[in-house]
């Protein structure tokens, strides 16, 4: 995580004319907690997964070593109707983000939240295939992400988004995209409804090249998504060398 250190000098490093932001930080004090021995939703987020995406077979990443929380990341394979993996991290919403405070009252509903992708089923997976960071590139960036807030006692919500780095260095040699946009699926995907009362909001990240954050930063997310719904194939699954939609 240290290279978000990196980023920017302030908190904020522009807004977009919808609103949404694009966030840059320093970490002065990182948080120092203990991650709690059992993932708190993991078996309603996994519930909840499976009832949205039934009929797969499932598996999960475990997080070995963790820092402030553990985070899995829980993989479900492709079906013939729907020929793509689903993922998604367990343990990003132990705990709660932190709001700013002109919001925290009104949308405290909105403080626990976790992260999914769709891979394409032939994406290589395999520990082996992880040597390589062409592979693994997707699986570190969810594991970061979900750490990103509660490291820099921030929060991550709809819209926002972050670069790789200052310079928008490419995820891995074999792709040009350069940083994540946070995307919401419909709200029977999006929305988890815990037995505690608590809710955890599942965002939906989307890989982009710097063109495009560039472009969201300038017109706003739901310009971003029109133009990238206009190109061939499904931009929703990660494709590492897809066409820039504003270059």
């Amino acid at each position: 995580m240290n290279f978000f250190k990196k980023l920017f000098g302030g908190n904020e490093m522009g807004k977009s004319e919808d609103g949404t932001t694009i966030y840059g930080y320093d970490a002065p004090d990182e948080r120092q907690v203990t991650p709690l021995s059992e993932i708190l939703y993991m078996e309603e987020l996994n519930e909840h997964f499976n009832k949205v995406f039934p009929n797969r077979e499932t598996g999960v990443f475990h997080e070995l070593i963790s820092d402030i929380v553990h985070i899995d990341v829980n993989i479900m394979e492709a079906t013939p109707d729907e020929p793509y993996r689903v993922l998604y991290t367990n343990g990003m919403s132990d705990l709660p983000m932190t709001l700013p405070q002109e919001i925290r009252k009104e949308y405290k509903h909105l403080e626990r939240s976790e992260l999914m992708m769709f891979l394409p089923a032939d994406w290589p997976l395999t520990q082996k295939d992880f040597e390589a960071e062409e592979n693994y590139w997707p699986i570190r960036l969810m594991k970061m992400l979900a750490r990103f807030p509660h490291m820099y006692q921030t929060w991550l919500g709809y819209g926002h988004t972050i670069p790789n780095t200052e310079d928008y260095e490419p995820y891995a040699p074999n792709t040009e995209l350069s940083g994540a946009i946070l995307f919401a699926l419909p709200e029977e995907v999006s929305t988890v409804h815990t037995k505690d009362g608590n809710q955890v909001q599942v965002y939906f990240l989307v890989p982009l090249y710097r063109e495009e954050m560039e472009f969201k930063l300038e017109s706003g997310m739901d310009e971003l998504v029109a133009k990238l719904s206009k190109l061939p194939g499904d931009f929703l699954v990660l494709n590492p060398n897809r066409p820039n939609a504003c270059k």
